[in-house]
């Protein structure tokens, strides 16, 4: 008996350890203050992609994982040359770090950082249409739904005044009636079907061109 009551003391020890919730580590932030102020902040990239969305904007709070010593950190304004460091973190939860801006005196390459942002105010507009795409092709997709349930309805229609036999007049007229409705409704469901397709895809194809 005690045998096992050892045995079911270790399983639920066992069990305890493996279920236990590891120790939460708590996030550290980096403040960067620049002179002048502002500017984008690519995080862990000795190259970044300046036209690509930065990681943050300054002024704001980098936050860094507990467990960094070091956090590499690339600081970009068009007017001024773009600054990479790697950025020894304090031990305290919050590091400081205080950069002052190189001015850019070549106009070529001015001009090379205007053409940086441009690019990157299309790749922006490019992915709000391929999120904005989204709406004509949901649409595209439902007229397609109502335009199989009318031509379903009709067809039932049309079934049911070729198997009838015996009715008068205002039977067959009703009937028939309700069929042209259903066939009418489900060509404009068609159309719309793929008018809203077409459109969905135009839009898409133009964000995802704008995105590159």
């Amino acid at each position: 008996m005690k045998l096992f009551l050892k045995i079911i003391f270790s399983i639920c020890l066992a069990c305890a350890f493996l279920w236990a919730e590891e120790p939460e580590v708590s996030s550290k932030y980096l403040h960067i203050s620049t002179n002048p102020s502002g500017g984008d902040v690519y995080l862990g990239e000795i190259h970044p992609d300046f036209a690509s969305q930065p990681d943050y904007i300054l002024p704001s709070f980098i936050e860094v994982p507990a467990g960094e010593s070091h956090i590499l950190v690339t600081l970009f304004r068009p007017d001024f040359r773009d600054t990479t460091i790697n950025v020894r973190l304090s031990e305290k939860d919050t590091s400081y770090l205080r950069v002052a801006y190189t001015p850019i005196e070549d106009e070529e390459l001015l001009n090379d950082r205007e053409g940086i942002l441009a690019h990157r105010s299309r790749r922006a507009f490019g992915h709000r249409l391929i999120i904005a795409s989204a709406v004509p092709l949901i649409a595209s997709g439902i007229s397609a739904l109502v335009a199989t349930y009318e031509i379903d309805k009709a067809n039932d229609k049309k079934k049911s005044i070729e198997n009838s036999f015996i009715q008068n007049k205002k039977q067959i007229a009703d009937k028939v009636k309700d069929y042209n409705d259903y066939r009418d409704k489900a060509k404009t469901a068609r159309t719309a079907t793929f008018s809203t397709l077409i459109a969905g895809g135009v839009i898409l194809s133009a964000g995802i061109i704008l995105s590159f």
